[in-house]
């Protein structure tokens, strides 16, 4: 006799479907694992209906950025989520802005030690 999620967690696993605990909208293949905890199947179809947004340079971060304002603005993403998000793309602007020092700091050094050898 089979008690738990977990027999049906392992085989979710072995088959590559991708499980999450919050269902965005009502589903017919969720199944009640817990009194308060709802486990949704996800098909891998949907995984990648949205296109990974480029985030190279501190501009496209910024696009991605107000695009997520937006999103959270009309209810697309919920706040929680996009304050979320909002984090790390403000933590990835900042890397962005150090790399770019570090790349231009090492420019200058080599320009002097250039200038020191003659």
């Amino acid at each position: 006799m089979v008690q738990g999620p977990w027999p049906l967690v392992s085989r979710c696993l072995q088959v590559g479907v991708i499980m999450t605990t919050k269902p965005k909208t009502p589903a017919t293949n969720a199944r009640q694992i817990a009194p308060t905890k709802t486990l949704q199947v996800i098909d891998p179809q949907d995984i990648n209906r949205h296109p990974t947004p480029r985030l190279g340079t501190a501009d496209e971060v910024r696009m991605e950025m107000a695009r997520l304002y937006r999103d959270a603005r009309s209810g697309r993403v919920e706040v929680g989520d996009a304050t979320k998000l909002a984090y790390i793309l403000s933590q990835l602007a900042t890397l962005l802005r150090i790399d770019d020092l570090e790349q231009r700091t090492a420019a200058l050094e080599r320009v002097l030690k250039a200038e020191a050898r003659k």
